[in-house]
């Protein structure tokens, strides 16, 4: 339906267009400098990509008739190079092809509309160009959205919330040069586009590095992970686990996609603080003594310690010192209750625990998934919060079980 429906735009507005000279030069330049910027793209964290082409798009889509900005962007959806076009198979590049051209046809509406004939730098001008600008973003992130969300089996909106907060940068760097680059274009034609280049270039770079870091937060947190999991032999594993354990919840209880993502660095690091405790009371295989059992207590202080030293983790220190405290308040080491403790502790407490039942130790097998919810239930409302364990019950079934064991050997 989305390429049906581009298509026929695409091709009423090749018939409508008045094809001179110069607009076929105006074409070749533009769909060119767009191809080369969408052989460059920046991958978002759910799922599709931005690219600095969204300033070319821009400055033709206010200088150009549209069948020379659609035909010229649709080129670039399809004609890219380099290591994106052996990743892109044939129907992702006519996906985003036509997502350009309807994205476009939306943004065009709005200047069609308010009658501005040709490019002009004055205020009002200005800013019917940047709802223009506002309205190709929303129409384009909504359409990668609608399809992500039906590929993956989740909420659209989720999907387009994180990526727009992720694109929400590139958008605001690449709509003045969008600006810029038409007025150097209308008043110094191709030589314009030179003194842009580099600007480009930047921006593309600055973005990046943006999105680097996001991965570079998370390798920081698998190698604390890793480091904890040397350590302990009888846990390895045990974070991931309780991260989708974690994530099962919070799906089921309609946890926003801002505060998962919250959630996996935490339920990643909740047992960080063991790097602190002798690896002789971690790997004891007789009953632990209580000078040793407070040393085991002490590891959710040492992890919200470890944690404040890193920036990008905000207040996940908090969650991470309270997953051992109890909803009737015996837990440690503030302790605590019900709703005082942070919603992620709760939910980690709960996945914790049942890893903790399913999963062998030196001195036990694990037990089944039934067993294991039998227990959570009975600890209910004591040791647990009774609504998460209601939630995790419900979403978390004994098929879903095998799942992340299966996962977890195909890992190690």
């Amino acid at each position: 339906m989305i390429t049906t429906s581009a298509t026929i735009i695409l091709i009423w507005n090749i018939f409508n267009t008045n094809w001179t000279i110069e607009q076929l030069i105006n074409l070749l330049i533009f769909g060119m400098l767009a191809i080369a910027c969408e052989s460059l793209p920046v991958a978002l964290p759910k799922g599709g990509y931005v690219t600095v082409s969204y300033s070319i798009f821009l400055s033709s889509l206010i200088l150009f008739p549209l069948g020379v900005t659609l035909t010229a962007m649709a080129l670039s959806g399809l004609f890219i190079f380099g290591k994106v076009a052996i990743e892109q198979p044939i129907y992702k590049r006519v996906f985003n092809a036509s997502q350009y051209v309807l994205s476009l046809t939306g943004a065009y509406a709005v200047i069609y509309f308010t009658k501005i004939s040709s490019f002009q730098f004055d205020v009002k001008s200005i800013l019917i160009y940047v709802v223009a600008a506002v309205i190709y973003l929303i129409i384009n992130m909504t359409i990668v959205a609608l399809v992500l969300g039906f590929v993956s089996n989740k909420a659209p909106l989720s999907i387009w919330m994180v990526n727009f907060r992720w694109a929400l940068p590139n958008f605001m760097a690449l709509v003045p040069l969008g600006f810029l680059l038409a007025l150097l274009y209308k008043n110094w034609g191709p030589l314009g586009l030179i003194l842009l280049f580099i600007p480009l270039l930047i921006s593309r770079h600055a973005f990046q590095l943006y999105i680097d870091m996001r991965e570079n937060y998370l390798n920081t947190v698998e190698a604390l992970v890793q480091a904890l999991e040397a350590k302990d032999t009888y846990t390895s594993g045990h974070s991931t686990r309780v991260g989708k354990l974690a994530v099962a919840v919070a799906e089921g209880i309609k946890m926003s996609e801002e505060k998962i993502e919250f959630l996996k660095y935490a339920a990643a690091l909740h047992d960080v603080g063991k790097i602190g405790v002798s690896e002789a009371i971690l790997n004891k295989e007789g009953e632990l003594l209580d000078v040793e059992w407070e040393a085991i207590r002490n590891h959710p202080v040492i992890g919200q310690t470890i944690i404040k030293g890193i920036k990008f983790l905000f207040d996940i220190g908090q969650v991470v010192r309270h997953h051992h405290e109890r909803f009737d308040g015996k837990g440690y080491p503030d302790g605590i209750q019900g709703e005082e403790i942070p919603l992620e502790s709760r939910i980690i407490a709960v996945a914790d625990t049942y890893d903790a039942i399913t999963s062998d130790r030196s001195y036990r097998k694990g037990r089944t998934h039934d067993e294991a919810i039998a227990e959570l239930k009975r600890v209910a409302g004591s040791q647990l919060d009774p609504k998460i364990v209601e939630v995790f019950c419900i979403a978390f079934t004994d098929e879903a079980a095998q799942r992340v064991k299966a996962e977890h050997v195909q890992i190690a």
